[in-house]
């Protein structure tokens, strides 16, 4: 199922919510080895009224990523205690989990952008995207892989090296400076590419009309 993001703002400034910010956030809050609580987690988010922060704890702990290592008081009159919490495995990307804590999947786009970035950075065809990236969980075909390239050539991620022609399929490379980071630049609904890397949305936005 494809994931819909919510482009929100407040005050004029992007809403620092989801789980990669909250990872982030933990991951600063722990970089000496210290313990957080998910206070301190909800100091650094300014999305009011957001219950990601709780849920993505919950899965963090089923996962065994972070633990609880007991409580402190809190308020002027120290009635109720919270939770403390620290880091057990430690990794730069944000953990994607289900509810149960088990590890979700990698997309066919993390696939893709993982192989353009790296084992194809010299040049490739939408044929040696589909089948380096295709693992033997995740077949990804031909039309999937030129449809992703067709977005982001488009959204000027993609420099063609050798036009195509009769029985020739166009060679692309990734352009250096748009290797943004690991995480894949998202289609959205409005055929623009959002790069979670650096926030920021490439190329001119494509209204289409959703049939009903």
């Amino acid at each position: 199922m494809s994931a819909i993001l919510t482009l929100r703002s407040i005050n004029g400034r992007p809403v620092l919510r989801g789980y990669e910010h909250v990872w982030s956030v933990i991951l600063d809050l722990t970089r000496d080895g210290a313990t957080f609580t998910k206070y301190d987690v909800d100091q650094a988010c300014c999305d009011p009224g957001d219950h990601v922060v709780s849920d993505y704890l919950r899965r963090l702990i089923r996962a065994g990523i972070i633990e609880q290592t007991g409580d402190v008081q809190a308020g002027s009159d120290g009635r109720y205690r919270r939770k403390v919490y620290r880091v057990v495995r430690r990794q730069s990307e944000a953990p994607r989990l289900r509810r149960d804590g088990s590890e979700v999947p990698r997309t066919v786009q993390e696939l893709m952008w993982a192989t353009m970035r790296h084992l194809l950075r010299e040049g490739f065809t939408v044929r040696d995207l589909a089948a380096f990236s295709s693992t033997d969980e995740i077949r990804i075909g031909e039309v999937t892989a030129k449809s992703y390239v067709k977005h982001l050539n488009a959204a000027g991620y993609l420099q063609p090296l050798q036009p195509g022609r009769p029985r020739y399929l166009t060679t692309w490379r990734l352009k250096p400076g748009m290797n943004s980071g690991p995480k894949p630049p998202k289609i959205l609904r409005t055929q623009i590419v959002y790069d979670p890397n650096t926030n920021k949305f490439h190329g001119e936005p494509v209204a289409e009309e959703v049939a009903p």
